[in-house]
């Protein structure tokens, strides 16, 4: 009988506590307009350091546990953030004036990029390419998050950026395919292909010398390189 009562109190204790949880997240998500109208203010704005400081309360927080398109927007924001270390021409809040439109970029860049990754099919992505309309640090938080190949994803991202002339930025995403895999020789004769081509030859040197073992695909470039 003891252990019923007990059972039955730790049940008691249990249930009021999911009726907490339920009412705050009801309470929450009627603040959820009201939170939407003030992002939506900032965007509009483009007081972008004022509203990192209200991703920072604990009311869009908590919100961010319960509300996808909170959550989606805090790592936009992330983005952001990374894109400021950079800089970049057009980062992703570029010409954004709401939740919805940051959020509808977010998707249709991940879905362009799967697009590339499944299918090798680049031509919407290349647009966005051309304008200068996604970063690379963009490309990084897509492929740490959303990739289902991310060293070969990463690498197809690199040679549109080259094939596209964003040289800076495909020797950057190159940087980031020799993080996630280390040692890759064909990595290593892109990044000296690149600086070949803009002159730099020291740090095409210096690319070619992390090649260990060298293979068919060093001799490939070297043929096209007239080495």
């Amino acid at each position: 009988m003891g252990s019923e009562r007990t059972a039955t109190g730790q049940e008691e204790i249990y249930m009021e506590e999911k009726k907490r949880e339920a009412e705050q997240k009801r309470r929450l998500r009627e603040a959820f307009a009201g939170c939407r109208r003030e992002i939506d203010s900032f965007l509009v704005r483009e007081a972008y350091g004022e509203l990192l400081e209200y991703y920072q309360s604990e009311k869009i927080q908590l919100l961010s546990e319960i509300e996808n398109d909170i959550a989606v927007l805090s790592i936009i924001l992330d983005i952001y953030k990374e894109e400021l270390q950079e800089p970049v021409p057009n980062g992703i809040l570029s010409n954004i004036h709401s939740m919805e439109e940051a959020r509808g970029r977010y998707l249709q860049v991940k879905f362009l990029m799967w697009r590339l990754e499944f299918l090798d099919e680049d031509t919407q992505l290349a647009e966005w390419v051309d304008k200068d309309m996604i970063s690379v640090p963009f490309f990084r938080r897509l492929i740490d998050a959303s990739s289902f190949e991310k060293v070969n994803t990463a690498f197809k991202l690199a040679m549109l950026l080259k094939k596209k002339g964003k040289s800076k930025q495909a020797l950057s995403m190159l940087e980031f395919v020799d993080k996630l895999s280390p040692g890759e020789e064909a990595v290593y004769c892109e990044m000296a292909d690149i600086c070949i081509q803009a002159g730099r030859m020291k740090e095409a040197v210096d690319c070619l010398k992390k090649i260990t073992c060298p293979t068919g695909i060093f001799v490939q470039y070297q043929e096209k390189w007239g080495i």
